[in-house]
């Protein structure tokens, strides 16, 4: 896929700078937050890259949020050329990759835990050590709520889902009792 590569090669050239000039964990951050930013305005999206809006307001446009976002002159400076090459619809992309470059990097891992009713803190400490010590690796979890799965757990550790769900378990037994 020519924009994951594309993502990665962006990614890949900030985690340097960031690495050489020990800013590394601050720009993940700016640059998530960019990116959250760009996919969660639809307006922004189309006025900084429509070709019928000027590019003096493009750039004013970027640079006030940009400034809005308190973002170090490093990331200013990605987000700029971004904006030059006509890559920030990219952003998202790009910062997963660094995202995930830097998980790699400190040896973390992202989990993610659904339920039906909020999980206790005791529950997901819990989960968190038994992750850990299958892992060996420092996990970082969220938890979320999805009144469909109606009761048991969900959980996602990089591309493995491991579904105890109660939903999961009566469809099994549908399933069953049909004969398929």
């Amino acid at each position: 896929m020519l924009s994951g590569s594309i993502a990665r090669r962006y990614a890949r050239a900030l985690f340097a700078i960031g690495e050489e000039q020990g800013t590394l964990v601050a720009l993940v951050r700016e640059v998530q937050r960019a990116a959250e930013t760009w996919e969660g305005s639809a307006e922004l999206r189309t006025n900084v890259t429509s070709p019928m809006v000027k590019e003096e307001a493009r750039r004013a446009m970027w640079g006030a949020v940009a400034q809005k976002l308190a973002v170090s002159r490093i990331t200013r400076s990605f987000l700029d050329m971004l904006l030059d090459r006509n890559r920030l619809p990219y952003l998202p992309s790009i910062a997963r990759e660094l995202s995930e470059m830097g998980d790699r990097k400190e040896n973390r891992l992202r989990a993610e835990v659904a339920s039906a009713k909020p999980v206790a803190a005791d529950v997901v400490a819990r989960l968190r050590g038994v992750l850990e010590r299958q892992t060996g690796k420092t996990v970082v979890l969220t938890t979320r709520q999805d009144p469909a799965l109606i009761g048991g757990m969900v959980t996602k550790v990089g591309n493995l889902l491991y579904d105890g769900s109660l939903k999961t378990q009566l469809e099994r037994m549908k399933e069953s009792m049909l004969g398929r």
